[in-house]
């Protein structure tokens, strides 16, 4: 397998705000956290992902995109 798509995915994040004691007063945040990957199938026409959401379970999808019908007027 020599396709470029090989070693390309993408880090899936969430994001979580929380405020932080600073100084007198406090100060907003965001923690990010990293819970799965997806990369791009060989065909390039869908994403699979793989989701960590327990020690030792793994959960993997392929989603694809498909083309909306156009309503008629």
């Amino acid at each position: 397998m020599n396709n470029s798509n090989n070693n390309q995915f993408f880090d899936i994040l969430v994001a979580k705000e929380y405020e932080a004691r600073h100084g007198d007063g406090f100060e907003k945040r965001t923690a990010w956290n990293r819970v799965g990957r997806a990369w791009p199938s060989k065909s390039g026409g869908s994403l699979s992902f793989e989701l960590y959401m327990f020690p030792g379970q793994r959960y993997v999808m392929q989603i694809e995109q498909k083309p909306r019908e156009s309503a008629a007027t």
